[in-house]
């Protein structure tokens, strides 16, 4: 595993929901050091409520300065013009991007640092850190995402590979949809934080939070983020066909997700909010199946879902749409496209004795901890690094 680097971290704002990049930078940051670098945008905001929130909590963020939020481990949100793809704005944006990540690696002695970017519109960083190795993340088809120029994110994205050093995939199709002539991507799925979610096998009624302890069973669980890639009209339609099973479902509501009442009207579905992570395997151990219903388009058709295998862990029964990602896990999960193969595949489920397959599904993904993937990410750095050195 990596030791003794220094890494600038380019990602989504360290406080929005745990992801795979949290679990990454959070076991390299045991013998290296992390400056975390919160998103500055991909997007042009609007005079929303959501987007003004959001502004406002940046703003609040580059007041507070760099902030150690862990050992090993500080985060800074960087002061930008919000009028993303205007060719102006994105110079000055650059440059002061530069500015503050310097002066912040000045602070703290930072000096050929590794960086390490998430998001696809650091291009322009590249190269001016004075960095050893650069490297890109590649977890999502971002030109896909609603709301972002697809044009200018697509170029900044190509750009942005072109100058990296080493570009790493989480799924199959997405290293291939993007490959460039002459440049290797190598897939290196996410993982799970298994000891974490397998707490939920031993943990009985109560161990539930309060706020799912007497919803009527049994419950169809979900959690995660609730945007327009999520099916809500398929979950509208499981719970309106069994009006018997409880939906629960945890996570932030994002504006892009539309009008809920469908849904969030119906009786038996019962909707509890975001929560915390640590809390996870404890509602995970409520749940008598869960679900993936995501939508199938341009941009989920490279998804690789994390909480699949943190469903998994948790021992949970689990449908899912099929994505080719989650096809791999056909052996150990159950696969549907409508609301009436949702229906009967969750239903299917709910007749197996959970006392022996928990353990089985569990044990699917006992070898896919987080720390196997961060060897395997540091194995491919330190390769790329020794090929720098021999070169010159």
């Amino acid at each position: 595993m990596l030791q003794g680097h220094d890494i600038v971290c380019f990602s989504n704002d360290w406080r929005q929901a745990r992801v795979d990049r949290h679990h990454i930078m959070e076991i390299l940051a045991r013998h290296n050091r992390i400056l975390w670098i919160n998103s500055i945008g991909l997007r042009r905001p609007m005079a929303s409520r959501s987007d003004l929130g959001k502004a406002f909590r940046k703003l609040a963020w580059f007041l507070r300065g760099m902030e150690r939020v862990r050992e090993n481990i500080w985060v800074v949100s960087p002061l930008a013009l919000p009028f993303h793809g205007h060719r102006t704005a994105d110079r000055i944006n650059r440059a002061l991007l530069v500015l503050q990540l310097r002066l912040h690696m000045r602070r703290l002695g930072f000096r050929r640092p590794i960086l390490w970017t998430f998001l696809p519109n650091v291009a322009g960083v590249v190269g001016r850190l004075g960095e050893k190795l650069s490297l890109y993340s590649l977890t999502d088809d971002f030109p896909e995402f609603t709301g972002v120029d697809r044009e200018g994110i697509a170029r900044q994205e190509r750009e942005l590979m072109e100058r990296c050093d080493l570009t790493v995939a989480s799924a199959q199709r997405l290293a291939e949809k993007k490959r460039l002539p002459g440049k290797n991507i190598p897939v290196v799925p996410h993982g799970v934080q298994f000891s974490h979610f397998a707490r939920a096998l031993s943990m009985g009624r109560k161990d539930w939070p309060a706020d799912i302890r007497d919803v009527p069973h049994p419950i169809v669980g979900f959690f995660g983020e609730i945007s327009d890639w999520i099916d809500t009209a398929a979950m509208a339609g499981i719970a309106r066909a069994r009006p018997d099973w409880s939906l629960v479902l945890l996570g932030r509501l994002a504006p892009e997700a539309g009008e809920m009442d469908g849904l969030l009207g119906l009786p038996n579905v019962h909707w509890l909010g975001q929560k915390d992570f640590q809390t996870l395997p404890a509602y995970c151990a409520a749940f008598d199946a869960a679900l993936i219903p995501m939508k199938v388009n341009e941009l989920t058709l490279s998804v690789n879902p994390l909480k699949l295998r943190e469903y998994l862990a948790a021992g949970v029964p689990v449908v899912s749409a099929p994505l080719p990602e989650v096809k791999q896990y056909s052996d150990a999960i159950r696969l549907a496209s409508t609301v009436e193969e949702y229906v009967r595949e969750i239903g299917s489920l709910l007749k197996l004795d959970r006392r022996a397959l928990s353990p089985r599904l569990s044990a699917r993904v006992a070898g896919e901890g987080w720390e196997a993937r961060v060897e395997e990410l540091s194995g491919l750095i330190e390769g790329r690094l020794a090929v720098k050195v021999r070169v010159g």
